[in-house]
């Protein structure tokens, strides 16, 4: 179904480029041949909580649910895996992701398709609940941060945690990037939004 990239990763570079083991998790070890983004690509990018991924069909039925929704990348909350690290489907779709390393709780994902993988440059597991990956493109790079917000029920140093580590991902981006930061911000609509 899925392989696990975790010792060295294959030999995919071309002359300049470097070849890093997977567990530095940020540099893919090739060069980004293509292009994300240009003056006349259009991509597709969603998000989705997915309440898990821990359980043997959901991984398929998400990769499914972004083909059908023609999603090139995919950002995924509350995925539930272990660690952090890189894997490629039965389709050749990417998935990098960043959980708990111990429990099966929190966890975000990015689910690459196999036509716009060959255009990641680097990513960077935060925490189980933010990551950061970066794409080429033709005339700036795109940096993407995926991140799972804590609810208002979490305690405030969870929450205040939370926010000192997306500050922190958001000033490490380069100042030329453009940058998304997507995800579940567990937002409440309302004046009143305390209970």
């Amino acid at each position: 179904m899925e392989t696990t990239t975790r010792g060295p990763i294959a030999d995919l570079s071309q002359p300049g480029c470097m070849t890093t083991p997977a567990e530095s998790l940020h540099q893919e070890g090739r060069c980004a041949t293509d292009s994300l983004l240009g003056p006349k690509t259009k991509i597709s990018i969603g998000t989705w909580n997915v309440r898990t991924m821990n359980e043997a069909s959901k991984l398929a039925q998400v990769i499914r649910e972004m083909k059908r929704y023609r999603l090139d990348i995919l950002g995924v909350s509350e995925c539930r895996w272990t660690g952090s690290g890189r894997q490629v489907s039965h389709d050749g779709s990417t998935i990098l992701y960043s959980g708990h390393e111990d429990t099966h709780i929190r966890g975000v994902a990015l689910v690459i398709s196999k036509q716009k993988a060959n255009t990641l440059l680097e990513w960077e597991p935060i925490s189980d609940r933010i990551m950061k990956a970066r794409f080429n493109s033709k005339h700036c790079k795109l940096t993407i941060i995926l991140c799972y917000a804590p609810t208002n029920e979490s305690d405030k140093e969870d929450k205040d945690d939370w926010y000192e580590q997306l500050q922190q991902a958001v000033t490490k981006v380069p100042q030329h990037d453009m940058l998304l930061i997507i995800g579940d911000m567990n937002a409440k609509v309302g004046s009143d939004n305390s209970n």
